[in-house]
């Protein structure tokens, strides 16, 4: 009996020393959870990246977007967005391959001074706005964020990682895990 148990123990042993050498140096590095934010005027995004050692990936965030609608008023739209896929490093190289997205509508409202006082007008421009912010930009987000995306590692230690996509877009993202 005691021997049996010793090979079951030594077979995942075996197992995690597999699965563990998986992954190249990068990668090792890569796995864990890292936060990314940006902000540009009054737009935003906050995500969470969680980088899996079996190269799957999942990512949470919010998504905020302030549209100049009319003299002196404003659309602010939130979204969610969760999403997940997998993952590699190749010569410092980032490949990701998302596989399902979900984006929804968290939030819609309007600011500004020249804004109506009028709480019905207020509430049917909101439904009105969600329903054609889901045909005209959640739908066709999804449909983008789905496939294959590569970027080049500029940085990547324990606590930075910076990369550069083909359009010379810099993301930078913090390890927080």
């Amino acid at each position: 009996m005691k021997n049996i148990f010793s090979v079951i123990l030594m077979m995942f042993a075996i197992l995690a020393m597999v699965s563990c050498d998986s992954l190249n140096p990068s990668e090792r590095l890569m796995v864990g959870k890292w936060y990314y934010s940006k902000s540009m005027n009054n737009d935003g995004v906050e995500t969470t990246l969680e980088y899996h050692d079996d190269k799957t990936y999942i990512v949470n965030g919010t998504v905020r977007f302030v549209w100049d609608v009319d003299d002196g008023v404003q659309e602010v739209v939130i979204l969610s967005l969760t999403g997940k896929g997998t993952w590699s490093i190749i010569d410092k190289m980032q490949n990701t391959n998302t596989t399902d997205v979900d984006i929804k509508i968290v939030d819609v409202s309007f600011q500004g001074e020249n804004l109506t006082d009028d709480r019905t007008v207020i509430q049917e421009l909101i439904a009105s706005e969600k329903k054609r912010l889901y045909y005209d930009k959640v739908i066709p987000w999804k449909k983008e964020c789905i496939g294959e995306y590569s970027s080049r590692i500029i940085t990547l230690n324990e606590t930075t990682c910076v990369t550069v996509d083909k359009d010379g877009d810099k993301t930078e993202m913090r390890r927080i895990k």
